[in-house]
């Protein structure tokens, strides 16, 4: 885990592009992020397939099946916001520590790194060669491909979207707006954040560390995964 000092963060910078087509703009503001530790990487295939085969949980069959996912050392994806807390709550009950999802505030905040204003965690420099991104047909490399940001904390932008505590309507300014046919759960005000972009994303925008998008709480995707923060002791 890595330790990120309590102060405050400027979200929403640089100002969201006027051409951009993305469907969830954003605006500048700045808010206290109390201190916190996240996970230098996400939770990986094989950590996360560990805590299944510990406890019987009734995870994805994609996560044992799906070709080009089967480098354990990868982020796990096929995980859905309810996976992804019931992981942390298992962990925290073999660890006795507080495990828990990255709120959004804290991910933008770890995200850029100690700098300020800046399109990506590593500066305005084109993600290329930078993040696991712009491979719709491919699949995740492994956590940690690419050097970290400022903070020493890997991949915030690109490889594996990472979903947040919070569901999207109690962050942003507009409502959430992603419904499919293959998840259960129809009532977009529980959508969870998710930040960061994946291994896929072919639009620079959505790695910016601004951007922040919404999916439906039970949606099982290739592209969404998730990491652990924990809050300090007094």
């Amino acid at each position: 885990m890595v330790f990120i000092p309590d102060g405050p963060v400027t979200l929403g910078v640089p100002s969201f592009p006027p051409d951009s087509r993305l469907p969830h703009p954003w605006r500048e503001q700045t808010v206290h992020v109390p201190a916190f530790a996240i996970a230098k990487y996400a939770v990986t295939f094989g950590e996360y397939l560990a805590f299944a085969d510990q406890t019987g949980y009734a995870v994805a069959r994609e996560l044992r099946t799906y070709p080009g996912f089967q480098d354990r050392r990868a982020p796990a994806a096929f995980v859905s916001w309810i996976d992804a807390v019931r992981y942390a709550q298992w962990l925290a009950r073999e660890t006795g520590k507080p495990y828990r999802l990255v709120r959004d505030a804290e991910y933008e905040k770890a995200a850029r790194g100690g700098l300020e204003g800046k399109l990506y965690p590593w500066g305005d420099e084109s993600p290329e060669g930078r993040c696991d991104y712009n491979n719709p047909r491919g699949s995740p490399l492994v956590v940690g491909s690419f050097a970290p940001n400022g903070y020493g904390v890997h991949d915030l932008a690109g490889s594996m979207w990472s979903w947040c505590e919070e569901c999207y309507e109690q962050v942003a300014a507009d409502p959430s707006k992603m419904c499919y046919h293959d998840t259960q759960v129809r009532d977009t005000r529980l959508n969870p954040v998710c930040r960061g972009g994946s291994f896929k994303s072919a639009d620079n925008t959505v790695l910016r560390c601004a951007y922040r998008h919404e999916d439906p709480i039970d949606g099982r995707f290739d592209c969404i995964g998730f990491r652990l923060a924990l809050t300090p002791p007094n």
